[in-house]
């Protein structure tokens, strides 16, 4: 994994780390992260629920989501305003559209989860925002 984020200047984890642990190693990276509903009560007390972050010049919103996997996207896109992204957890289920004028981005799970494998997200920003899933098996 370490090679994978040789070059990333901005790590966003969208919770579900389930332990200080975890955060302690991301934190390698400059990470900017939020609370999950599996993050033990240390990290839930050290994490907020939302964020927002400027990366490139855009404004990227952070959650984990909450509720029923189907009309996630519809919920987290309510909570912010104003932004370019949104990159959400919750569902562990990799996702990528573009509704109501925001990229909605989950990167999925590391350890995969519901039938799907293991992904993680990587976000490129330059004249134009790229946004794809890396299956973590092939990494």
């Amino acid at each position: 994994m370490k090679a994978l984020f040789s070059d990333v200047d901005m790590m966003l984890h969208a919770g579900d780390m389930t332990s200080s642990s975890v955060f302690d190693y991301l934190s390698n990276w400059d990470l900017r992260a939020v609370r999950g509903n599996m993050d033990d009560f240390d990290l839930g007390a050290r994490l907020p629920e939302s964020r927002v972050e400027e990366a490139a010049g855009r404004r990227i919103g952070i959650i984990h989501g909450w509720g029923s996997p189907q009309g996630l996207e519809d919920k987290v896109l309510r909570v912010f305003r104003d932004v370019d992204i949104i990159v959400f957890g919750h569902s562990h289920i990799p996702f990528n559209m573009k509704k109501g004028g925001a990229i909605l981005f989950n990167p999925g799970s590391c350890r995969g989860g519901y039938s799907v494998s293991g992904t993680v997200g990587i976000i490129e920003i330059g004249a134009e925002v790229t946004l794809r899933h890396l299956k973590v098996d092939e990494l």
